[in-house]
C-alpha cells in the first residue's frame, strides 16, 4: 500500500491551493481529481476584492473588473459604487490551469481520473481497487464531499444556482435583481465574462423547490427579453453549511466545508483562503488561524442578514425597494457595502 503525507481529494481552487503550499514544504502530497481535465467547474465566476488579494494572482486572469453593481428590484434601480475595482469575474478553468501549472513545478503528486469511492481510519480507496494509506486526509471535494460524509456531518443548507451560459460579448453591466416573488430571498444575476456571459439565479431549495426555481427564472428571463437559445443550461449545489474544518487529522475546505456565502453565493475566495490555511496547519501543529476566523465571522454576518431577509415573509419586497433607495445615497452606499464584505 502505497504512503503519503497528505492526501488531497479533490483539485478546484482549494485543493489546488493547499496541495501547493504543501508541496513547497517538502510534505509528500497526491492530489486526486475525478475528473480527466483540472480546472473546469460549473460556477458564475464572480470574485470580490479580497479575493483578487489572494497572493500570485496573476492580473491576466481577471476577465472583467467592476467600479459599479447594478442592483435592480421590480420598481427601482440603484447603482453600488465601489472606491475601486472590486468585483472581477474570473473563468473556472483558467484558474485552474494557471494554479495546476504551479503544482506542476513541485513534487506533488497528481492523479486525475481518480474517484474515491471509499475512506478508512487511515487509508482511501480509489476506483474500488487501488489503497493508499494517508496520515493526514483534506476533502477539498465540493458540496457533495465523501469526506464530509464520512464524518458524519449533514447538510442542511444547501442552495442551488441555475444559469445559461450564453456565449455573447452583449452584456457589460454586473447585474442584480431581487424580486421577492420570484426568488424568494435570493437573486438572479448578470456576470459578463471575456467571451460569455452567465445569467443565473440562487436559491435554498426547501424555501423554493427547484421546478419552481426554474419556471421563475424562465418568467424573469422571458420580462428582461434574454434570449437563452445558444446557451448552455446548467445547474450546480453551493454547500452553504459550515460545521468546522479541522476533525483530527482530517481537514474539510472549500465547498466541502461549507465556507461558501449563503448570502451571495460566493466561494472561490473562502476556498483559496482555506486551502491554504490548512496547508499551514498541517505544516506547523501550532499554527492557528486567524484568516479562517475571519472567514468564519464574515459567514456568521452573512447568515444573519439572509435570515433576517428569509423571515421577513411580505414585507421583504418593501426591504428590496428600501434597500434600492438607500444605495442611492453614497453615505449608506458606502456603509452597505463595508458591512456586508
Amino acid at each position: 500500500m502505497k504512503s503519503h503525507d497528505v492526501v488531497i481529494i479533490g483539485a478546484g481552487p482549494a485543493g489546488l491551493t493547499c496541495a501547493e503550499k504543501l508541496a513547497k514544504a517538502d510534505k509528500k502530497v497526491l492530489l486526486l481529481e475525478q475528473n480527466e481535465i483540472i480546472g473546469p467547474k460549473i460556477c458564475a465566476g464572480g470574485l470580490s476584492s479580497h479575493g483578487s488579494d489572494y497572493p500570485g494572482l496573476p492580473d491576466k486572469l481577471l476577465e472583467h473588473k467592476y467600479k459599479k453593481i447594478i442592483f435592480h428590484t421590480p420598481f427601482n434601480k440603484a447603482i453600488i459604487k465601489l472606491n475601486k475595482d472590486s468585483i472581477y469575474t474570473i473563468d473556472r478553468k483558467n484558474l485552474g490551469q494557471w494554479q495546476l501549472s504551479k503544482l506542476k513545478k513541485t513534487n506533488a503528486i497528481i492523479k486525475t481520473k481518480s474517484r474515491v469511492t471509499e475512506i478508512k481510519k487511515n487509508h482511501i480507496i480509489i476506483n474500488n481497487s487501488e489503497k493508499i494509506r494517508f496520515n493526514y486526509l483534506v476533502g477539498a471535494d465540493g458540496s457533495t464531499s465523501i469526506v464530509r460524509k464520512y464524518l458524519g456531518l449533514k447538510t442542511n443548507e444547501l442552495n442551488i444556482a441555475i444559469q445559461y451560459v450564453i456565449p455573447t460579448k452583449k452584456y457589460k453591466n454586473l447585474e442584480i435583481f431581487y424580486d421577492s416573488k420570484l426568488f424568494h430571498s435570493w437573486y438572479a444575476w448578470i456576470f459578463p465574462h471575456k467571451n460569455y456571459v452567465s445569467i443565473g439565479c440562487i436559491c435554498d431549495p426547501r424555501l423554493l423547490s427547484l421546478e419552481n426555481l426554474r419556471k421563475n427564472f424562465n418568467i424573469w428571463l422571458k420580462n428582461n427579453k434574454i434570449d437563452v437559445s445558444k446557451g448552455e443550461y446548467q445547474t450546480y449545489p453551493i454547500n452553504c453549511d459550515y460545521k468546522g474544518y479541522r476533525f483530527k487529522n482530517i481537514f474539510l475546505v472549500g465547498d466541502a466545508a461549507g465556507l461558501a456565502s449563503g448570502l451571495t453565493g460566493e466561494g472561490i475566495y473562502q476556498a483559496t483562503i482555506s486551502g491554504e490555511e490548512v496547508a499551514k496547519s498541517i505544516i506547523n501543529k501550532n499554527y492557528v488561524s486567524k484568516k479562517m476566523d475571519e472567514l468564519v465571522k464574515m459567514k456568521k454576518r452573512h447568515n444573519k442578514i439572509l435570515h433576517l431577509v428569509e423571515k421577513s415573509g411580505p414585507f421583504r419586497k418593501v426591504e428590496y425597494e428600501l434597500m434600492a433607495l438607500l444605495l442611492k445615497s453614497s453615505l449608506m452606499n458606502k456603509k452597505i457595502i463595508n458591512f456586508i464584505s
